[in-house]
């Protein structure tokens, strides 16, 4: 079967395509009309007139230096010699970046689109909606082993796994490195493409829990970065992005072999699904309760500097700990309750033993 959607041409089409002007032409051309727009962009980088906006589109912004003393993060001590770090804080052109990069993800995604999952997927005769499926899964496990490998770099370089209370301690952070600004930068601009892709893909299967998936994720992220709470974020999206990983890993496997190895895949996933909500329900708890709390009774003895700001210290209350720890519990409950539901429905109590007779009348034909 051929793949439904052509990307990065107009061939196929009698007369010489669509008009320039028709949805089709758009669809089929959308990789070519936005590399056109961030070619425009960077060009605008050559121009001293157009430079500073142009900058604030490509360029992370709200840089500051500061000196910091180096913490080793295995002994925990702290040396003496500091050293001059580039730290980044948020602010209202971060929203420029995130469309910039949008932008950036439908092209990536239209290119992996035709040059990979397309034409790996006509090597099988499957039906559309298992195409559209293995589509989904193709961009979402190039997206999920990024972000796990550079959530991994980052939470082992700043010393999390060493000492669990960096994660609250000095709440709000309102300093970021790079890493992880331009991480979480990446991560919303990832979910916002993913909604044009339905338009651009054409997806007519499951749109509404596509919907509700892709913004849950950006509402999340975009909570968590607004209340300055990116550190239990990165560590949290990358257990989910690592046990995911392994379910669209399996689903690919499977498009291509019927054999052992997808059914081994999602053993493991199912394993580690499970333990992935029971750590994420514990770190949250542990974060948003008792860190968090406990910051707020320093903040309570110690007065506020001029240079810190006030706004995201008025939240650190019982009933603004109480909503996040709901919400993300809340988020937990179903997203287990969706898992045990799917479970139910694809391995029914009994289904093993109603294979049984089936099998013994192949045996018998045998």
């Amino acid at each position: 079967m051929k793949a439904p959607i052509g990307r990065l041409s107009t061939k196929g089409a009698k007369g010489g395509g669509p008009p320039v002007f028709s949805q089709e032409f758009f669809i089929l051309n959308h990789a070519d009309i936005i590399s056109t727009i961030c070619i425009v962009i960077f060009i605008g980088l050559l121009f001293k007139p157009t430079h500073e906006l142009a900058s604030s589109f490509i360029f992370v912004q709200y840089n500051i230096s500061v000196e910091e003393n180096v913490t080793k993060p295995v002994t925990g001590l702290i040396e003496s010699n500091s050293i001059p770090l580039t730290l980044y804080r948020h602010g209202i052109l971060d929203y420029n970046n995130v469309m910039f990069y949008t932008l950036i993800w439908i092209i990536i995604h239209a290119v992996m689109q035709q040059y990979i999952w397309e034409r790996t997927a006509k090597k099988a005769k499957q039906s559309k909606r298992s195409i559209s499926k293995y589509y989904d899964s193709g961009a979402l496990i190039v997206f999920y082993l990024l972000s796990a490998l550079w959530g991994v770099d980052h939470i082992i370089k700043e010393g999390y796994f060493w000492n669990l209370s960096l994660i609250w301690e000095g709440y709000p952070h309102d300093k970021m490195t790079f890493s992880l600004k331009f991480f979480m930068l990446q991560q919303m601009a990832f979910w916002l493409h993913c909604y044009p892709e339905i338009y651009l893909m054409k997806q007519k299967d499951d749109i509404y829990k596509k919907l509700v998936l892709y913004t849950s994720s950006l509402l999340i992220i975009v909570g968590a970065y607004v209340i300055k709470l990116q550190r239990l974020a990165i560590i949290l999206l990358t257990m989910h992005y690592t046990v995911e990983l392994l379910f669209h890993l399996a689903r690919v496997v499977k498009y291509h072999s019927k054999g052992s190895i997808p059914n081994k895949i999602y053993k493991v996933w199912r394993v580690l699904f499970l333990t992935g909500r029971i750590v994420t329900v514990i770190l949250s708890v542990l974060t948003l309760w008792f860190g968090l709390g406990r910051e707020a009774r320093k903040d309570s003895q110690e007065p506020p500097s001029e240079e810190e700001e006030a706004w995201p210290k008025q939240f650190n209350t019982p009933l603004f700990r109480a909503i996040c720890l709901a919400f993300v519990l809340g988020i937990q409950a179903w997203i287990t309750w969706t898992f045990l539901v799917s479970q139910m429905k694809h391995h029914p109590p009994g289904s093993t033993q109603a294979e049984k007779p089936s099998d013994k009348k192949k045996k018998k034909s045998d």
